[in-house]
């Protein structure tokens, strides 16, 4: 029972491990359920009903520029297709620049051409720009600048990178002091993740507020992150993801970064599942800086998990085993327990037999007993009598009668045949089918018939005595006062009789 309750509860706390260390964050388990659906055909009707207007458009740039921007995140070669299909269709300088920043912002963030993007942003002219372009070529610039400090091979070229972008943020934080990103990202560079974490306190503080896009969720995961909060983290990247995915988006950050949280906290089976996904859709999307950004991470938690299935293959084929010998050990005591229900069944049966015949033998008994003490009763009531007579024969002085009485066998002959018709009823009913076995030992021939059914002749007196235990010739002679060569002789007649001595010999004298 012990054996049995331990292999149960180790495969139950087996089982249960996984759910108790990672099944119970809900923003995890909302972003699985997002994950298992379909957003790229919604996403592919939108940009499909987007071109139906452009075909109907006599501006063609301002739909150019807005397929541009919505495939931007979705398949990198269309939204740089269609962003030079804008810049071929700009009519004034505005729109020629807004282009050339969505063309190089294209190079920089999707397809790792830093070179040609650095090319367009630095003859992109700023003389008469209106602040919003401003805004969007200094990101860029800043972007750009962020990805080269990155790549740079040596420290000087890396901190001559740094100064440049620190520059440009400045120039965007001069003309719009409230840009909350901006600030937040120089906040980080600067050690300052909790004053990043400050500026979208009201995100932070309500994590189900509702967002259309999962940037400031994003950053929010930045920030805790450099204060070592990995749970925060966790629960902002998911949320993130969740909108990147649903938003039918195939570049992004989000979650990757996930996966590499998890398979830092142990995760591993979740963390291969959302690398995956991260690494199909950033080549669907042909996203190179994504797929590029996560080679190494993806071999990483590819051989984790190939080392994690291996391992819980093994913890499985152990359960196997335990269970099957689990089951072996069931079987085996199931079997036991048949036999010995059976055996008891039995014993049961066998001790109810015994009970019974005890409780036949005990009124067998009693009966005999008290045919015993009737008896006795009945000798002692003859003799009292007896002597009476023989006493009131004796007071008349009637010598001769008295004498008489005495010589005559007559009272000894009544006595004897009384005893033995008590003799023979009683030792019928103990065994009623003893004449049957003894004939049966017979040769047909050789076999007794009685006169009366009650009564018992001299010779199955003999084997009756037999029956029941006497042996001795002297005793059995006693008995039924005879000779012992009487009784020798009708034994040694009997035995001559039988069909089969041996048998015979066994029935009576063993």
């Amino acid at each position: 029972m012990t054996s049995k309750y331990h292999t149960t509860l180790t495969l139950f706390i087996f089982l249960l491990i996984p759910a108790l260390c990672f099944g119970e964050n809900e923003n995890l388990q909302n972003l699985d359920k997002a994950l298992s659906k379909d957003y790229t055909s919604r996403k592919v009707m939108q940009l499909d009903s987007l071109k139906r207007v452009i075909n109907i458009s006599q501006d063609k740039w301002e739909g150019y520029h807005e397929l541009a921007a919505r495939y931007s995140n979705f398949n990198t070669d269309s939204a740089l297709s269609y962003a030079i299909k804008a810049r071929e269709t700009a009519t004034d300088r505005d729109r020629l620049r807004k282009s050339d920043i969505q063309i190089a912002s294209l190079y920089n963030s999707s397809l790792m051409m830093y070179k040609e993007a650095y090319q367009i942003f630095k003859d992109i002219p700023l003389d008469s720009a209106e602040t919003s372009f401003k805004k969007d070529y200094f990101t860029l610039g800043v972007q750009l600048y962020r990805n080269l400090e990155e790549l740079a091979p040596y420290d000087s070229l890396r901190r001559y990178y740094a100064q440049r972008k620190r520059a440009l943020r400045d120039s965007v934080l001069k003309i719009m002091p409230d840009e909350k990103f901006i600030r937040a990202n120089e906040l980080l560079d600067g050690g300052d993740p909790q004053g990043a974490i400050n500026l979208f306190k009201d995100i932070a503080d309500n994590p189900d507020i509702h967002l259309y896009n999962g940037a400031p969720y994003h950053l929010l995961a930045k920030a805790y992150q450099r204060l070592g909060d990995k749970d925060r983290e966790i629960e902002f990247l998911a949320l993130a993801a969740k909108l990147d995915i649903e938003n039918g988006v195939k570049e992004y950050l989000a979650l990757p970064q996930l996966a590499l949280a998890l398979y830092e906290k142990g995760d591993v089976a979740r963390a291969y599942r959302y690398m995956k996904r991260s690494n199909d859709d950033a080549k669907s999307c042909n996203a190179r800086v994504r797929i590029f950004d996560m080679t190494e991470a993806v071999s990483v938690i590819s051989d984790a998990y190939a080392s994690h299935q291996k391992s819980w293959q093994a913890i499985m084929t152990w359960l196997l085993i335990a269970l099957c010998l689990l089951l072996l050990v069931t079987c085996i005591s199931l079997i036991y327990a048949r036999k010995h229900n059976r055996m008891l069944s039995e014993a049961r049966s066998k001790l109810e037999e015994s009970n019974r015949k005890l409780e036949v033998a005990g009124n067998v008994r009693e009966k005999y007993v008290r045919r015993f003490m009737n008896l006795s009763r009945e000798y002692i009531e003859y003799l009292n009598s007896y002597r009476a007579s023989l006493f009131k024969t004796a007071s008349k002085r009637n010598f001769d009668t008295l004498y008489n009485a005495i010589k005559s066998t007559r009272i000894i002959d009544q006595t004897t045949s009384t005893f033995y018709t008590s003799f023979d009823k009683a030792f019928l009913e103990l065994y009623p089918d003893f004449v049957n076995e003894f004939n049966s030992l017979l040769r047909p021939e050789e076999r007794i018939e009685l006169k009366e059914e009650d009564t018992l002749n001299t010779e199955l007196r003999i084997f009756a005595l037999m029956k029941l235990g006497i042996r001795e010739s002297a005793e059995i002679a006693k008995f039924l006062n005879c000779s012992q060569s009487t009784v020798y002789n009708y034994r040694t007649r009997y035995r001559a009789k039988a069909i089969d001595k041996d048998d015979f010999v066994n029935h009576f004298f063993s």
